[in-house]
């Protein structure tokens, strides 16, 4: 009789924790709680959307730009790429491994940095991952998804120039590195390039220049970038600027006051 106690009461447990784990799969993907997910929290409902392939919890959770895998796409196009993902790869899954390591990058920017295994035809992976959230109201959204070996893999990092500037220019907390493309072919324009998730700057009728941080003229959090002309050293008046608004470059400003000039 003692031998049939043993086994029953370690089966007991475990079915506790399975009903446990499956309501607590089913309450993540509620609408309702989606809405008030804390960041943390958000990347399990983030993990258990990928693995039950439900695109219509995703595509609630993504803001409406998105940082993805070294792309900029909006919230559509990540949901088109998960959704092809999930067609090429029927048996994709992924755990996440270990505890989450949180960093609040400034207020209302939150990074979660976790370890993902990804099983693939029967092969398993473990990545560096990590999503950024923004806070919207009281809803956090995924802002950046990646891992470290696909920046390694695609990011424009080992292209840094050794005069490159650096300054947070999209305003995430992040350092970034800019500098100035040169043309490769006739017909194509200067550019602004950055080392972070930043669209360039393209430069019409640039006639040379150097590149500065011109600071937060507008107090938005982000650094603004400046192109010093060459004929004079004096930022505050000759200097032109961009500022980095809704995800895209805008017209330049004006350094002494930080508004729009309308050149």
């Amino acid at each position: 009789m003692k031998r049939n106690l043993k086994p029953l009461f370690f089966v007991i447990p475990l079915i506790f924790i399975i009903i446990l784990s499956n309501r607590y799969n089913n309450k993540l993907d509620s609408d309702e709680n989606i809405e008030t997910q804390s960041p943390d929290e958000s990347v399990f409902v983030w993990n258990n959307a990928n693995n039950t392939k439900n695109i219509n919890t995703l595509a609630q959770m993504y803001d409406s730009i998105v940082h993805f895998y070294q792309h900029i796409y909006t919230a559509d196009e990540c949901i088109k790429s998960k959704s092809a993902y999930f067609e090429e790869y029927p048996d994709f899954k992924q755990e996440i491994e270990g505890r989450l390591f949180i960093d609040t990058l400034k207020d209302g920017i939150v990074k979660v940095n976790f370890t993902k295994t990804v099983t693939i035809n029967n092969k398993e992976e473990k990545f560096p991952a990590y999503l950024i959230f923004k806070k919207h109201q009281k809803r956090w959204k995924i802002y950046v998804e990646s891992d470290l070996y696909t920046d390694r893999e695609l990011s424009t990092g080992a292209q840094i120039k050794n005069d490159a500037v650096q300054g947070d220019f999209n305003g995430d907390g992040i350092m970034d590195y800019m500098w100035i493309e040169t043309p490769q072919n006739a017909g194509d324009e200067y550019k602004i390039r950055f080392s972070g998730p930043i669209v360039p700057i393209i430069l019409t009728d640039f006639s040379g220049g150097t590149l500065i941080n011109a600071g937060d003229l507008d107090g938005d959090g982000a650094d603004e970038v400046g192109i010093l002309p060459l004929w004079t050293t004096d930022c505050p008046t000759d200097c032109v600027v961009y500022t980095f608004k809704g995800y895209q470059w805008t017209s330049p400003l004006s350094p002494q006051s930080g508004e729009q000039t309308g050149k």
